[in-house]
């Protein structure tokens, strides 16, 4: 299966992804990546198909086949079915200021680069959104201590 190059690479940039970016999401090295897009690999193992495919939210025939019909214009984004609270994504000094956790800013940045609080690092800069605060804050949940039955 001889993947159809010009048109990944036009799926991976509607993506929003780097090459990079797309290394990090499929496990798969950047430069057979660029190798792909530029039509040079002859044949997709199945495996390295569906990690695209699944990064890509694409088919994996598009993928593996390299099907033209399936480009960057033919890709429609999934809706999204939550409430636009659950998408934003606030700061260590919005959080610690709405009392959502219980540690300072600089200690919630702390934890988070350490990763033992559920964040997100963009581009260097920690943020979480409702979920990870709700995770986190399940991580120190005591449960009550039930009697064994007999």
């Amino acid at each position: 299966m001889r993947p159809h190059g010009p048109a990944f690479k036009a799926i991976r940039q509607a993506q929003g992804l780097s090459l990079r970016g797309l290394q990090d999401a499929t496990g798969l090295d950047r430069r057979y990546l660029s190798r792909l897009e530029s039509a040079q690999v002859d044949a997709i193992e199945a495996e390295r198909a569906d990690a695209l495919a699944g990064a890509l939210g694409v088919p994996t025939d598009a993928i593996a086949e390299g099907d033209p019909a399936v480009t960057a214009e033919t890709l429609e984004a999934p809706p999204i079915e939550v409430g636009d609270d659950e998408l934003r994504r606030y700061t260590p000094e919005h959080v610690a200021g709405q009392d959502w956790l219980p540690w300072s800013p600089r200690k919630i940045r702390e934890l988070a680069y350490a990763r033992k609080i559920y964040a997100h690092n963009d581009g260097g800069r920690i943020t979480l959104t409702r979920e990870d605060i709700r995770r986190t804050s399940a991580l120190g949940a005591i449960e009550p201590f039930q009697k064994p039955t007999e």
